[in-house]
């Protein structure tokens, strides 16, 4: 079988860690589609290219259809509306969970495959 450089597992692996860090930056408070982007831009530097617009607006709203985020219209700087979000009480409860499984994950990780074995 031939390895091919994309796969649908680490299109979930991500998926699922593009959700948490779209938690977690509206931890601090509520906040637009480009603003929550280019706040994660900065956080992830040379990685930021994981994070595409056009993957970014449909995971806003299936974390809102999901119940995990709720939003809100404020008018825009040029007029237009923007729409806001907030994480709502499920969403930090869902974060929390994600957190804990990312960082046993890490764990894992780092005692197996990341440490030369003998």
């Amino acid at each position: 079988m031939r390895y091919m450089a994309k796969q649908p597992a680490d299109e979930q692996i991500l998926k699922g860690l593009l959700d948490a860090l779209v938690l977690d930056a509206l931890r601090a408070g509520p906040n637009y589609g480009f603003g929550i982007r280019e706040q994660l831009h900065r956080r992830l530097g040379p990685d930021a290219d994981i994070l595409k617009e056009a993957t970014l607006y449909p995971l806003l709203h299936r974390l809102e259809r999901n119940g995990l985020l709720a939003s809100h219209h404020e008018p825009g700087e040029r007029g237009s509306p923007r729409k806001y979000y907030r994480l709502t009480p499920e969403g930090r409860d869902f974060l929390q969970r994600r957190i804990h499984e990312w960082t046993r994950v890490s764990a894992l990780l780092q005692r197996t495959l990341l440490t030369p074995g003998p």
